[in-house]
């Protein structure tokens, strides 16, 4: 009887093998319960998405999300992809970013996402960002003319490390055929920035979290702050500067996980305990116009 076992067990792969199979299936059915809650609410968001945007796309990427929002606020995740969708960002984590902060998951542009709205403006033909490392070839003489005032050469033959650590965030845009300003930022001036504004990171530093965005990835917000000040200089469609005021007058000081790249903007939409504990649920909800209450759980 044990050879007849053994036998059994070798053909079958033993119950340690089925192990990887089962939480396979276990991971499907949770990014299937996902699936479900998020196409039962797509209609808020794709009809909240500029016209350019390709729906199927935005809501591809934000599946890809939604692992990593399990124990977040159904409010949160229906409030955080709404304010993606309503500034045109995917939520990649290059354009903006929803990272859950306790149970709220919260919204936040990056500055690749600033970029994008700046050169949605009919007279913005192009911006650039970049980043000038110690060993690049670089110049700029403001007393020049444009575009002779500034000239960077990266040393692609280098590898980042050989080129030695970055030394200055640069950004300018090409607006009616002609070059704007260039910015330029070091690392003494985003630290001055930080200093002065962020409201997080002073938090952070007083309770000695150093949790902040500014504490989590300062190159991020040193790019960010870069090209905040880019702004002044390009002209500014209305939704950028909807989306700037938002930025400032939402970074309230609360700590960030590691993964952060932005400011947090946490959103006002609060739920029932009951719905709370239950939020990894991810139950349906009922479409805009079908007369159910939205975020209605199902008996």
């Amino acid at each position: 009887m044990s050879e007849l076992k053994d036998r059994v067990k070798a053909a079958t792969g033993g119950a340690d093998d089925q192990q990887p199979e089962q939480a396979a299936v276990t991971d499907l059915a949770v990014t299937d319960t996902a699936l479900q809650w998020l196409q039962s609410r797509a209609s808020y968001f794709t009809d909240a998405l500029p016209r350019h945007v390709d729906r199927a796309h935005f809501m591809s990427v934000a599946l890809a999300v939604m692992p990593s929002l399990e124990r977040c606020t159904h409010a949160s995740v229906h409030q955080a992809f709404l304010a993606c969708a309503r500034f045109g960002l995917e939520p990649d984590g290059r354009q903006a970013a929803i990272i859950p902060y306790g149970d709220t998951a919260t919204f936040q542009p990056m500055y690749q996402g600033l970029i994008e709205l700046m050169y949605r403006h009919p007279r913005v033909d192009s911006v650039h960002f970049g980043w000038i490392r110690q060993r690049d070839q670089w110049d700029y003489t403001p007393t020049e003319p444009s575009p002779r005032d500034f000239f960077h050469k990266p040393r692609i033959d280098l590898t980042d490390e050989e080129r030695g650590p970055v030394i200055l965030a640069y950004a300018f845009a090409w607006i009616d055929g002609r070059r704007s300003q260039v910015i330029i930022l070091n690392r003494s001036q985003a630290e001055q920035i930080r200093n002065k504004y962020s409201k997080a990171y002073k938090k952070a530093e007083r309770n000695n979290a150093k949790d902040s965005p500014w504490h989590t990835d300062f190159d991020a917000m040193w790019a960010k702050s870069c090209v905040l000040r880019l702004r002044k200089v390009v002209p500014e469609s209305t939704e950028l500067a909807e989306l700037v005021q938002m930025d400032d007058d939402l970074d309230d000081g609360a700590s960030a996980p590691p993964v952060i790249r932005g400011t947090v903007i946490a959103r006002d939409s609060q739920e029932p305990s009951e719905a709370r504990a239950d939020a990894p649920s991810w139950p349906r909800a009922a479409e805009p116009g079908s007369g159910a209450p939205e975020g209605g759980d199902e008996e």
